[in-house]
């Protein structure tokens, strides 16, 4: 009998194809310079996933992230499938993420995009930075009670739904605001490299690891033995998912050249 795991890979992978066609078709609406940029820079996501994060563009965010986060940039956005409308070619785009993962000790990461830093006005920064650390919040509370329970996905919509309205109260963004805020970030999801959830995280571990010597500072020991047991136990599952997201990530990125047909523009 197939497994769970399996099953989920196989259900990835037709998923994950399919998005291919759709974000396809809506970078063959960019000029070819434009879309040629794109894949260019995802080639080099692929070889070298580290690449995906820096430390440029950060001055408009950093006096306002607490100071034992990372904080860090990158040009893609991140896309998975809804939470909200459950059809295959609709997606959930992030320009910001935030993570923790476990090296030895605990290193919390929040990440955004660089042309959103760039434009968004202050109270869109507040306001996504908020939903962020509202989210943190919730599931560092559920790793220390549960154990890092799986959430399921109307779980992770109403968590979504409660943050964003918190989030919306805490920085005092207008509708106007909002408005304009979805606006720029649906514009942005148009323009950048578009790299599924998975990848991204696997992109975010790999910088982590690569650039341990000098993040040093943002360590947090753990609480306890047996939050130091749970996370070696999550530092090991989610090395087990690595090869997973890289393969997922060349399968999307190759399908995405063929519906471009790419040998026009010299590549096969």
């Amino acid at each position: 009998m197939q497994n769970s795991r399996e099953r989920f890979e196989e259900e990835y992978a037709l998923w994950i194809r399919s998005a291919a066609k759709d974000i396809a078709f809506t970078y063959n609406q960019l000029n070819p310079g434009e879309s040629k940029k794109i894949i260019e820079q995802s080639e080099k996501y692929l070889k070298e996933p580290e690449s995906v994060y820096g430390r440029e563009g950060l001055d408009a965010i950093k006096r306002l992230v607490p100071d034992n986060i990372l904080l860090l940039s990158t040009d893609a956005v991140v896309f998975s499938q809804s939470i909200f409308v459950r059809m295959p070619s609709i997606f959930d785009y992030a320009v910001a993420l935030n993570r923790r993962y476990y090296l030895g000790s605990w290193y919390s990461i929040i990440t955004f995009n660089r042309t959103y830093l760039q434009e968004a006005s202050e109270v869109m920064l507040r306001y996504t930075l908020e939903h962020e650390l509202l989210q943190k919040e919730i599931f560092e509370e559920n790793l220390e009670k549960e154990g890092a329970k799986r959430f399921t996905p109307e779980e992770k919509k109403k968590i979504s739904n409660e943050t964003l309205k918190k989030a919306i109260e805490k920085s005092g963004i207008t509708k106007d605001d909002l408005i304009k805020e979805n606006k720029l970030m649906l514009r942005i999801s148009y323009n950048s490299p578009l790299i599924p959830k998975p990848f991204a995280e696997t992109a975010l571990y790999m910088y982590v690891e690569k650039n341990l010597d000098d993040i040093r500072t943002y360590a947090e020991a753990s609480k306890s033995a047996k939050e130091d047991e749970l996370g070696k136990k999550l530092n090991s599952d989610f090395k087990g998912w690595i090869d997973f997201s890289m393969n997922a990530y060349d399968i999307f990125l190759s399908d995405v050249k063929k519906e471009l047909n790419y040998a026009d523009y010299g590549y096969a």
